[in-house]
């Protein structure tokens, strides 16, 4: 492979080899897949990362929001920050994959 190869010659070539080796019938089911098992790493690094602080304050993303009522510190709006980002993030996500999955079933 080239070292100066786009992204998508990269993913193509990937996906070309899979088809090669009989895993995939076509290189877009390979592509699809490798876009799901993508996806689902994404997935799994928010929920992670959302773990970590409802561990770190054993509480759920709201009771923690309503506990830093006028009284937060710098590293609690940092960490609501974080948790507020990876909520999303992990939303967004999530919805990629079920757009995804249903390009599959169609």
């Amino acid at each position: 492979m080239k070292t100066n190869a786009s992204p998508t010659e990269i993913l193509t070539s990937v996906a070309g080899s899979l088809v090669a080796s009989q895993r995939y019938e076509t290189i877009e089911a390979a592509l699809h897949d490798l876009a799901l098992a993508a996806v689902r790493r994404k997935i799994l690094h928010y929920r992670r990362r959302i773990r970590r602080l409802e561990r770190k304050y054993e509480l759920g993303f709201d009771a923690f929001a309503a506990s830093l009522e006028g009284r937060a510190t710098p590293a609690e709006e940092d960490d609501w920050f974080a948790w507020r980002s990876a909520r999303r993030m992990l939303a967004d996500w999530q919805q990629s994959y079920e757009d995804l999955s249903d390009e599959r079933s169609h």
